[in-house]
């Protein structure tokens, strides 16, 4: 085993000693390709060669086609698509509650600028009646735009009182 580390040690010197030695420097290159053998003017090289066989590749593409059988229907049954089959959003009633401290140039600007189909006359009117009657019926709405158009009024400054009630009652 010692003659064995030995000339690994030996072999492990001179390996590290010609790493750390410096190359000799060639003046002039040995020119071995033959593309190198007309000179430097010449531009040098040969033509790359053509292949003497062709490849040709094909490509096969399969299509699925599905068939769908169409429903015959006769002539005089009307189509499959009802109007029926929406069901209407259920209604709701939005009422103005009447209030005492309530300034009506404010009243009848706001419900003009927040309810769409209320104009300024309307608004008026729906004032009075709220005044006089402790409150008055703005109209029918979908859920969402009657909740919409109370709390808008609520939130005004200073505060508009309107409450919403299923179209049921």
């Amino acid at each position: 085993m010692a003659p064995l580390s030995t000339l690994l040690g030996t072999l492990a010197l001179v390996t590290s000693a010609a790493a750390f030695t410096t190359a000799p420097l060639h003046t002039h290159a040995r020119r071995l390709s033959p593309l190198h053998q007309l000179g430097d003017d010449k531009g040098g090289g040969s033509a790359i060669a053509t292949p003497k066989t062709k490849q040709v590749t094909t490509t096969v593409q399969k299509q699925k086609q599905e068939s769908k059988q169409k429903k015959k229907f006769k002539p005089s049954e009307p189509d499959q698509l009802n109007e029926n089959d929406f069901e209407d959003a259920p209604m709701y009633r939005l009422y103005l509650i009447g209030d005492e401290g309530y300034d009506q140039e404010h009243v009848v600007t706001r419900i003009h600028e927040i309810v769409e189909d209320c104009s300024e006359d309307d608004a008026a009117t729906l004032f009075k009646a709220a005044y006089q009657g402790g409150e008055a019926f703005m109209g029918k709405y979908p859920m969402e735009i009657a909740e919409t158009y109370a709390e808008q009024l609520t939130r005004s400054d200073p505060i508009i009182y309107a409450d919403v009630r299923d179209d049921k009652e």
